[in-house]
């Protein structure tokens, strides 16, 4: 009986044992699934600042407007990385880049004695705000994006963006339409046109696309007004001007051959709408010089305007620098008042907002390639208002000294590049409607943006 009732005590510390180590494991358990099972492991990152060793596992948890998952929100959704709450263990600092969407991880201050594993949170926030303009209210993306790449919504581009941004221009807060963007189309004038950007007065900056309305990457003629040459010769700076005077770095005594043209459309096919039309609004074709010398800018001498270096640096700018580079009516309360028509061209800033790349430029001056998709892209070149400079023209392999412009070519299906003054191109002509108009539509493809006016309104 004795040895049986020492069995029995035996079995019964044997059965506490066995509880409690499940018990301990049961809350190991818990304690590690509370710990990490909301994380997911990652082998492969980008690493900046230090030697890349083994830091071991590293495990990021993803908050997504404070919730937290195990998924990375996808781009393009309205979301920007919240880099003030972010953080990592082992004394990593997480760096993330919204226009790539990729994490690289700051392995300055790693410290493997901390912890075994590093663990990342990353927080994603709201990247955007509603704004009230002319067209309603819009979902701007508040972040700066990268314009040294090329945007859209594809694999085809560097950065994957698409939607509506914000900078600044003369007038205060601008907001630029970026990408393969499906939500600018404006009827307007018995033609399709394209918005660019809400100006910083308000006023709604669009570009011609045809007589009948085309989807993005859509090639056709069509999409263009006519042909013409930006000026009649490319062996003078003067012809770098949408309006010249010889000697004159800013002349406005001669209209150019594209204004002609540009003015001819208006006064044929627009004058019956001017009262859309604003007529303070204007277009800036820069002509301030980077070179120090003080003939820089006239003649012969060998010139790089300042629009070349803001392409170079992924910088645009919509400020412009010089009054009498600022096309404008005689009517408007700003600008050179040189104009006959309300009427211009895109600029090479707007077009790098648009999502066409800046930086590496190639021996032909090709700028790196935008997608296809890219609202802009029409299959065919055509100009913008915006000078490279005079100079000896290494990408046409001569020796000759040429004028040339800024323009979208048809390169590598759509690329920013410089072509002489005297190349027979497109001419897509850009105006302004006045912000005080009503809107109808969607600004989509089936229900484009509908202009009406009040019939005591006038401008």
């Amino acid at each position: 009986m004795k040895l049986e009732k020492f069995k029995e005590k035996n079995n019964k510390r044997k059965l506490v044992t066995i509880f409690t180590v499940c018990c301990v494991l049961l809350l190991a358990g818990v304690f590690f699934y509370t710990t990490y099972a909301v994380f997911t492991e990652e082998k492969e990152f980008n690493v900046i600042h230090g030697e890349y060793q083994d830091p071991g596992d590293i495990y990021f948890a993803y908050y997504v407007d404070g919730e937290i998952t195990r998924e990375l929100p996808k781009q393009n959704t309205g979301y920007i990385f919240d880099a003030e709450q972010s953080n990592c263990t082992n004394g990593v600092i997480p760096v993330f880049d919204n226009s790539t969407w990729e994490f690289t991880a700051d392995y300055s201050g790693y410290n493997a004695i901390d912890y075994t594993r590093t663990k990342c949170n990353l927080y994603f926030k709201t990247g955007t705000k509603t704004v009230s303009t002319v067209l309603g209210d819009l979902s701007v993306y508040t972040y700066t994006p990268d314009f040294t790449k090329s945007a859209c919504d594809d694999e085809t581009c560097e950065s994957h963006e698409k939607g509506i941004f914000e900078t600044t221009d003369d007038d205060g807060p601008t907001y630029y339409y970026r990408g393969s963007v499906e939500n600018n189309y404006v009827s307007f004038a018995g033609y399709y046109w394209r918005i660019i950007r809400i100006n910083g007065d308000g006023t709604i900056r669009m570009i011609y696309d045809g007589t009948s309305i085309h989807s993005n990457g859509e090639s056709s003629t069509d999409r263009y007004y006519t042909t013409t040459t930006f000026n009649p010769a490319y062996t003078d700076n003067m012809y770098v001007g949408y309006m010249y005077t010889s000697g004159e770095v800013h002349g406005l005594g001669t209209s150019s051959t594209i204004k002609t043209a540009n003015d001819n459309y208006y006064a044929s096919n627009l004058s019956a709408y001017s009262s859309y039309i604003d007529t303070n609004a204007g277009f800036c074709g820069d002509r301030s010089t980077l070179n120090g010398i003080s003939t820089a800018g006239t003649g012969t001498t060998v010139t790089f305007y300042g629009g070349y270096l803001r392409a170079l640096n992924g910088t645009p700018s919509l400020l412009c620098e010089n009054t009498s580079d600022y096309y404008t009516i005689s009517s408007s309360n700003k600008g050179n008042k040189a104009l006959t028509y309300p009427v211009g061209l895109i600029t090479m800033d707007e077009i790098m907002l648009a999502g066409f790349a800046g930086d590496n430029v190639n021996v032909y001056l090709d700028f790196p390639p935008s997608s296809v998709n890219n609202y802009l892209v029409i299959g065919n070149n055509f100009y913008s208002i915006t000078p490279i400079g005079y100079n000896d023209a290494f990408f046409y392999d001569t020796n000759e000294y040429i004028a040339s412009m800024f323009v979208i070519s048809t390169n590598n299906n759509g690329v920013m590049r410089g072509l002489a003054t005297t190349n027979l191109i497109g001419l897509r002509p850009v105006i302004n409607i006045r912000s005080d108009v009503t809107v109808s539509g969607a600004g989509t493809l089936e229900q484009p943006y509908q202009f009406s006016i009040a019939t005591n309104n006038s401008n």
